[in-house]
């Protein structure tokens, strides 16, 4: 669909990004629209959730191993500004309107096209003596931003793409992230949704999380070297409920089927390329 991106464009390509983002904001805020299109009447105070999320799923991906966790889910929404954690965002809006992770700005809230742009913190790996990885080198944890663009062919069906970049240079490297979803709203508390998408990674964020290096091949771990380079890095289906209780209880669960691709897949340290991951949870709101 789109090229595979090179690295060394990243920095024009993300300060032309930012560019376009401020006088898209302006214009969302100066361009008149229709009540259809304009941004939601903010009422005072603000949105907030909280709650827990348990998860089950790969040690990391194309790993053969499984493990469970436990994580808060918090979420935070003043205006067009969204602060979110473990899919705490997804539960702000009483519609059940998803938000991605870390700290958001909504730019552009028209009919058709919603536009964002975030950072968030994420990315890194690490690993014990009881890794099969042990002896590859940790991804540091790195400040990742996102610009993020919606188009909404229906109330129910809408296309998501997501580009992020590593900006601390911590070798997080840039993926692309495509998404077409289509909800059904069964009641007006309960959200049903069905996701299916794909992943771009350049070759940076590939080497780190898929490839051997070859000063630890064969030495510090049973691997081979392996260099991949950029190109698809999976591709998933979901599926994903949420569900109002109560005024503020909601209740919310899903599931992820991944399939490692390309390069990613051929990874020696790939055990297991299709996998899924499943999470429960539940979160109080507060207030409309």
């Amino acid at each position: 669909m789109m090229a595979v991106m090179n690295t060394r464009h990243f920095p024009l390509t993300a300060a032309l990004l930012g560019a376009l983002c401020v006088p898209l904001s302006a214009l969302a805020q100066q361009t008149p629209q229709p009540a259809s299109a304009a941004m939601p009447a903010q009422e005072p105070g603000y949105t907030w959730a909280l709650g827990l999320a348990a998860s089950n799923g790969p040690d990391y991906a194309g790993s053969d191993e499984r493990g469970s966790n436990l994580r808060p889910v918090i979420g935070l929404d003043i205006g067009r500004y969204t602060l979110s954690s473990g899919g705490g965002g997804s539960l702000l809006d009483f519609d059940l309107e998803p938000r991605y992770t870390g700290v958001s700005a909504r730019l552009l809230d028209a009919e058709r096209l919603k536009l964002s742009a975030g950072l968030r913190i994420g990315g890194g790996r690490t690993h014990d003596a009881d890794s099969p990885l042990y002896g590859l080198p940790d991804v540091r944890k790195t400040l990742r931003a996102r610009l993020s663009a919606t188009w909404m062919f229906s109330p129910e069906l809408s296309l998501r793409s997501s580009l992020n970049q590593d900006l601390l240079g911590r070798k997080g490297g840039t993926t692309l992230q495509t998404t077409l979803q289509y909800e059904w709203q069964i009641t007006p508390s309960t959200e049903i949704g069905l996701a299916a998408g794909f992943t771009l990674a350049d070759s940076t964020h590939l080497r780190s999380f898929f490839g051997v290096p070859a000063d630890v091949a064969l030495v510090r771990t049973p691997f081979a070297a392996y260099a991949p380079g950029g190109g698809v890095k999976s591709s998933d289906l979901g599926v994903e409920i949420k569900s109002a209780i109560t005024d503020r209880w909601v209740v919310f669960g899903g599931v992820r089927f991944s399939q490692l691709r390309g390069d990613a897949r051929n990874s020696p340290i790939v055990q297991k390329p299709n996998d899924y991951g499943v999470t429960v949870g539940l979160a109080y709101r507060c207030c409309k």
